[in-house]
């Protein structure tokens, strides 16, 4: 009776530790030291055990109409789009419309080296097709309003020559998941945003999510910003959904992710036994549209999206029943590591939360000598100028933006997400390396 009573009382203090250990309230102080730093602003929603274990919503879905962030706001989840390609292609093969060893040249005719690409190398990112991004026609392009055809999105990348021979090495690959989508329409006979709506969006009830987010009509939909803060904000246009396509080009809400995971878990949309392959580590770490990564020792299937002006990250463990959901309407490279910080504190893991940059004071002689006008291109110039002990830049004709110093040579702004650092050589500063959201430029000191 002794042990058995013994036993039961430390049952009941697990299970009161467990329960303290993981208080919404702290997942709430988390998400709070993100936002006093100017890193999140948006909508947050954890599942843990089969119910919505924290939901959170933070900042601005309009700042200047100071309209909040709401459960129901609508955000692009750019490269979050992949999952859902990878999902739909995973279907067609169950209904046996194609093979993932299919070579794609079956579905896009005529495509170069198309019968050495099979479907799986494009859903592990290990094609070897040379990356849209790289191509600054493609990036031009992005601002425009027009619809691209399949010819068209192609053209950007289609006659380039292989990064290396199909299924030797895994490269994250925009260009091979909007291959993806054509096949998707080809093989359907459908738009890929319609063939989204019926495999996955209608089926799981998804009401809130669908495909070219610049064009939504909606009062829920958010407004993209690069960088807010309480003393200013950016906005940032839209990138044109018809080129970031079935590679970037979707939105959703937290609630209809929610949904999604829940659709995942429960075999609504594929088998388990093709989910078990779908999550499955390939090159890279990498498995069909999912990247399979370790969070203290524990396995996750995860995957962002960050578009200028929108980010997104998805983490589930299905074993653990657990799941986190992040949107934002700013640009950040900063969401992934909240949502693993999130998931490390309700697993009760060591984590660590941000803090706000402290300046440190530098002599006018080491300030002037990072003074001068640094080149990146013909149409991209940065002035430097010293005022007042404080480093100023203008890039091009823009305003003026104040730098403080956060290392000799590494400068921050309160004013913007930018970073500045300074490149020094033999003494001198010789180029200028500039972080500005998703962008990073380096141009030459004159």
């Amino acid at each position: 009776m002794a042990k058995l009573l013994c036993s039961i009382i430390l049952t009941v203090q697990s299970m009161i530790l467990i329960n303290a250990q993981i208080k919404p309230s702290r997942v709430d102080s988390l998400i709070k030291a993100y936002v006093a730093v100017n890193k999140f602003n948006g909508s947050a929603l954890i599942m843990k055990s089969g119910t919505i274990f924290f939901e959170g919503e933070y900042g601005y879905q309009n700042v200047s109409s100071k309209q909040p962030v709401t459960k129901r706001s609508i955000f692009p989840i750019g490269s979050l789009s992949k999952s859902f390609t990878a999902l739909v292609i995973l279907k067609l093969a169950e209904e046996n419309k194609l093979s993932v060893e299919d070579p794609i040249v079956r579905y896009i005719p005529g495509y170069p080296e198309g019968d050495r690409i099979r479907i799986r190398h494009l859903l592990t990112n290990s094609g070897g097709i040379y990356e849209k991004f790289r191509n600054p026609e493609f990036y031009s392009r992005l601002a425009s309003g027009r619809p691209y055809s399949q010819d068209e999105k192609m053209a950007f990348f289609r006659d380039q020559p292989l990064d290396f021979e199909p299924g030797t090495q895994f490269s994250y690959s925009n260009s091979g998941f909007d291959l993806l989508g054509i096949i998707i329409e080809n093989v359907t006979g459908a738009s890929y945003a319609d063939a989204m709506y019926r495999y996955i969006f209608k089926p799981l009830k998804m009401t809130g999510s669908g495909f070219d987010f610049p064009n939504l009509q909606n009062k829920n939909k958010v407004h993209p910003y690069s960088f807010i803060s309480p003393s200013k904000y950016t906005p940032a246009g839209p990138w044109n959904a018809s080129l970031t396509f079935s590679s970037g080009g979707l939105y959703s809400t937290v609630g209809d992710l929610h949904k999604f995971y829940d659709g995942l878990k429960n075999d609504k949309i594929i088998s388990k036994k093709v989910f078990r392959q779908a999550v499955t580590p390939y090159l890279g770490g990498y498995g069909y549209g999912w990247f399979i990564d370790r969070i203290g020792g524990e396995r996750v299937i995860d995957h962002g999206g960050n578009i200028e002006g929108a980010t997104s990250y998805f983490l589930m463990n299905p074993e653990l029943d657990i799941c986190i959901i992040l949107l934002n309407n700013i640009t950040s490279t900063s969401l992934e590591k909240i949502g693993n910080t999130m998931y490390r504190a309700i697993r009760d893991k060591p984590y660590s939360l941000p803090k706000p940059k402290q300046e440190i004071q530098l002599e006018d002689s080491v300030l002037q000598k990072y003074t001068g006008v640094f080149k990146a291109s013909e149409k991209y110039q940065v002035t430097v100028s010293k005022q007042s002990g404080q480093l100023f830049i203008r890039i091009n004709d823009g305003e003026q933006i104040p730098f403080s110093a956060e290392k000799e040579s590494v400068f921050y702004t309160n004013d913007a997400d930018m970073v500045l650092e300074f490149i020094v050589t033999d003494n001198k500063v010789t180029q200028l390396k500039l972080i500005q959201g998703l962008s990073t430029k380096v141009a030459d000191k004159l």
